[in-house]
């Protein structure tokens, strides 16, 4: 209502202003509204088939707007809403965890090999971390439900590598948990991430949570499964991650299971289905 009242606004945007208010009720916190919070509305608000341009002039635009006002008083973070999704190629996966400081390239091969947002990874205790099972416990999620991630061969290898196991498994690189700076969408590694951003030729717009964003379009070009997505990924619905089923071109699964340090793609069985991933041999 502040944002309606501060200044004229066309009809159009006083329409898309309500509407999301009223589809994101009136208990939603300013610090809720981040990127998944928008595809719900998508899904709530859109038609099945909408085009990507009428989420960006009808859910992101406005969405953004009234952030960006909101920050410029105090009451939240700048938005990083996008209308479009962005995500690495596992070329571009390896050249960012080159660039990055020692101490955060284990964190991003935990990301790119999990699918998890920064607030699970650098939640993470020792105690629920399984390396010989190569399975990690997230309890604190976004859903509040507890949700169980597989660790492929790569993501093992680095956390084995980490020179200690207690506590909270991803430190910072004077040796103490990350969460003296809160949920701040990635802002964590701002200084480190930007860094290598820059080092690695990458976009200066990808942001940590675009990992997650990669991973899940790996996901889909190796297992063509959104049902198991949306269950390995903590998502609601299906909806929610039918996006990921076109964002990765064609001819990277080869590369993908190279990046993970998983076998190469099993034989087809005799029904035509392929078989489970299997582990790369040491």
């Amino acid at each position: 209502m502040s944002y309606l009242e501060a200044a004229p606004r066309s009809a159009g945007t006083n329409r898309d202003v309500v509407r999301i208010f009223e589809a994101l009720g009136e208990d939603t916190t300013l610090a809720e509204i981040d990127q998944e919070a928008a595809g719900r509305l998508r899904q709530m608000l859109l038609p099945t088939d909408a085009s990507p341009s009428s989420y960006a002039r009808h859910i992101v635009t406005p969405l953004r707007a009234v952030l960006n006002y909101a920050a410029d008083l105090g009451w939240c973070n700048p938005p990083r809403l996008k209308a479009r999704t962005r995500f690495l190629l596992p070329a571009e996966a390896e050249r960012l965890i080159a660039a990055a400081a020692p101490h955060l390239q284990p964190l991003l091969v935990f990301l790119l090999g999990t699918g998890a947002r920064m607030s699970e990874a650098l939640e993470l205790e020792w105690r629920d971390v399984d390396l010989a099972g190569g399975r990690a416990i997230f309890w604190q999620t976004k859903s509040g439900k507890r949700r169980v991630a597989e660790l492929p061969p790569r993501v093992i290898a680095a956390l084995a590598e980490l020179p200690h196991r207690e506590g909270h498994v991803f430190v910072s690189r004077s040796g103490k948990p990350y969460w003296s700076s809160g949920r701040n969408a990635g802002g964590q590694i701002k200084t480190g991430w930007k860094g290598a951003l820059r080092r690695a030729g990458l976009d200066r717009e990808l942001t940590p949570h675009d990992l997650r964003h990669s991973w899940a379009s790996w996901h889909y070009a190796l297992q063509r499964d959104l049902l198991a997505l949306k269950t390995e990924g903590g998502w609601s619905s299906v909806t929610l991650v039918e996006r990921y089923s076109h964002l990765l071109p064609k001819g990277h699964e080869d590369e993908i299971r190279q990046f993970l340090g998983l076998s190469a793609a099993p034989e087809p069985n005799h029904r035509g289905t392929p078989a489970p991933l299997a582990a790369a041999s040491d």
